[in-house]
């Protein structure tokens, strides 16, 4: 017997700690998520599109005078040091591909 909540996921990219992933919800409506470790962000397709187009930029960011890099997404900001950062930024090199 089928669950109506459940809804397959797709993996789109992962690395050792992190991952990306898409599902189709029962209302039809596909959602992205990006896995960062115990942090998860959701996102709706006009805002992982822009996410995607957003990569070239977040894969040249310079980390601050306290050597952490950050991102925002709508409404969050996420700040990683260096080595989480290499890690995400090869997982959206992996998305972009």
């Amino acid at each position: 017997m089928n669950n109506p909540n459940d809804h397959a996921a797709e993996t789109l990219a992962e690395t050792e700690n992190f991952s990306a992933f898409r599902a189709d919800e029962p209302d039809g409506e596909t959602v992205y998520y990006l896995q960062l470790g115990r942090a998860t962000l959701n996102f709706f397709t006009e805002e992982w599109d822009e996410l995607l187009a957003a990569i070239p930029e977040l894969i040249q960011a310079k980390p601050d005078d306290e050597g952490m890099y950050a991102a925002s997404f709508d409404n969050v900001d996420i700040w990683m040091d260096k080595n989480d950062w290499t890690e995400f930024t090869q997982l959206m090199r992996d998305l972009n591909a």
